[in-house]
């Protein structure tokens, strides 16, 4: 802990970050956009009505949960994806790696320090679900689940930006990577396996007996989302050898760090060395 308050990387980001009207202006609008369309629901909900049902809060909790899943996947690359790329243009890379700092501290700085905002940017909204709360419909363990599937996207999509980053030299490059993969991720994998299901009916063999399908569906992020709130996008007769969000969490969790050790072995100065 006292290395983690004294890491002057982390003080310099956080600093940079919090400390700047343009974040209170980010949290801001971002939070009246997410008001207005809920406030907005329910309004059209309950225009010529005079009572509101449980389903529809329901509804709006899908819509809010939705719209988090896309700014994970749409702000975690970008702020990432320039972390190192964006000290070696500035030629201050090497600098930071002639300090008593690791390779591995100063990407799991790098790294900390971009996804601490997006976080405040998820817990801010929490508020937000507290209407939904207000009119039932969905249970705390839903709630639960769904900020800890947050969780685990922003950790494996900022690892994969911070990843990008140290691979590649040009902080261009690597967010068009970063987005790249993450669209193969959110939508590669549902393309993937609308494909093979499809190939599979073709060929008249059962799908719901192939052990391939259930993994498949547990590694795309709206296939794990769809499950967790109780929306049923996938065939009722195919069987989970695990709950698709544990497994969705272990399999992406254990990707962020093969990600973060790649980068940091990248951002090794001695590697060559070694390797010659």
């Amino acid at each position: 802990m006292r290395g983690f308050l004294t890491n002057p990387v982390i003080i310099k980001e956080l600093r940079e970050r919090f400390r700047t009207g343009k974040t209170a202006w980010i949290l801001g609008s971002y939070l009246f956009v997410m008001g207005a369309i809920l406030f907005g629901v329910i309004y059209v909900e309950t225009a010529n009505k005079v009572y509101f049902r449980p389903g529809e809060s329901r509804e709006i909790f899908i819509l809010l949960t939705v719209i988090q899943l896309g700014m994970i996947g749409f702000i975690a690359p970008a702020l990432t994806a320039g972390t190192i790329s964006g000290e070696r243009e500035r030629q201050t890379l090497n600098v930071l790696l002639t300090t008593h700092l690791t390779p591995f501290s100063i990407v799991s700085s790098k790294m900390l320090t971009s996804l601490l905002f997006i976080s405040l940017v998820v817990l801010s909204s929490l508020p937000l679900y507290s209407f939904v709360f207000l009119y039932g419909g969905i249970s705390p363990v839903q709630l639960i689940k769904i900020f800890w599937f947050f969780s685990v996207n922003i950790i494996f999509f900022g690892s994969l930006g911070v990843f990008c980053s140290a691979r590649f030299r040009r902080t261009g490059v690597s967010t068009i990577i970063s987005y790249g993969l993450t669209f193969l991720v959110g939508v590669g994998t549902a393309l993937i396996t609308f494909f093979l299901w499809q190939f599979f009916e073709m060929m008249e063999w059962k799908a719901v007996d192939s052990d391939l399908f259930p993994f498949l569906f547990s590694i795309n992020p709206g296939f794990v989302l769809a499950e967790i709130i109780g929306e049923k996008v996938v065939p009722p007769s195919l069987t989970y050898f695990m709950e698709p969000w544990i497994l969705f969490s272990i399999l992406y969790l254990g990707l962020s760090v093969f990600l973060l050790g790649w980068a940091t072995r990248v951002l090794n100065p001695l590697r060559k060395k070694r390797l010659g």
